[in-house]
């Protein structure tokens, strides 16, 4: 008897060490705040709603979450598919994702738009009249819920400012994109929307998308993504949720 209880204390004690044992995750820091970012001075470390939100939500499972943020985003789920990271902490879900990542249940959903010129208005009426036209996109981006795979968009802008620059001086005749992401960026000190020659409406048959947790498929990582949805949602219900957006988007709503 003495036996069988030491060993199935050292057995206890080997499974509490692993999961103890840190794990990985990447984001894409260009999605600025409030999501992540970095601030001048301190360029090694990740600050955002996505770093509040998940690291504590982590630290229940018993798992320290180590954060990567120097990998572009199509390299950071590459390198969560193939296992060499744990986890992506915010992406879209879509068929050829969804062959190698398992997702979290949604954590923010958003709103689909096409964005174009004021003196070139688009009459769309469904997604499929996208191609009827030349679009921009943002590299790494998964722009699947609107129809459009990577060779229907010039997806050379590395970030949303290159974006609607090439948009206004004509290189494309629109880009889709969330109205909340648009409206997010540099957290509303800017208002982009009211950009001079920049219109947007709203694609009525487009799924709306929505960030998930992402891990490999079959892999410890993505064992503990129910456990994950719990504390979440049990964030969510308690108000924590809320007060980590407030604290980096302010009266933005979430």
């Amino acid at each position: 008897m003495r036996l069988l209880a030491a060993l199935l204390g050292l057995a206890a004690m080997a499974a509490t060490a692993q999961a103890k044992q840190p794990m990985t995750a990447c984001g894409e820091p260009g999605l600025g705040p409030p999501w992540l970012y970095r601030t001048p001075g301190q360029p090694q470390q990740l600050k955002g709603f996505l770093v509040d939100l998940w690291t504590p939500l982590f630290a229940q499972q018993g798992v320290t979450l180590k954060l990567i943020g120097d990998l572009p985003f199509k390299r950071c789920l590459r390198a969560v598919a193939q296992g060499e990271i744990d986890f992506a902490l915010a992406a879209y879900r879509d068929e050829e994702r969804a062959r190698t990542l398992a997702f979290s249940a949604p954590y923010k959903t958003f709103t689909p738009q096409v964005f174009f010129r004021t003196a070139k208005p688009l009459k769309i009426t469904s997604r499929a009249d996208l191609k009827r036209w030349r679009g921009c996109g943002k590299n790494g981006a998964s722009y699947a819920h609107y129809g459009l795979g990577p060779g229907d968009l010039d997806q050379g802008a590395r970030n949303y400012q290159q974006l609607i620059e090439k948009l206004l001086v004509g290189r494309c005749d629109y880009f889709v994109e969330e109205l909340e992401v648009i409206e997010q960026l540099e957290l509303g000190k800017v208002d982009h929307l009211a950009t001079p020659g920049l219109a947007h409406a709203p694609l009525s048959d487009v799924p709306a998308p929505a960030f998930h947790l992402v891990a490999a498929r079959d892999s410890a990582a993505a064992a503990l993504l129910p456990q994950l949805n719990a504390a979440f949602a049990d964030a969510r219900r308690t108000g924590e949720v809320a007060r980590h957006w407030r604290r980096h988007a302010g009266k933005l709503p979430y």
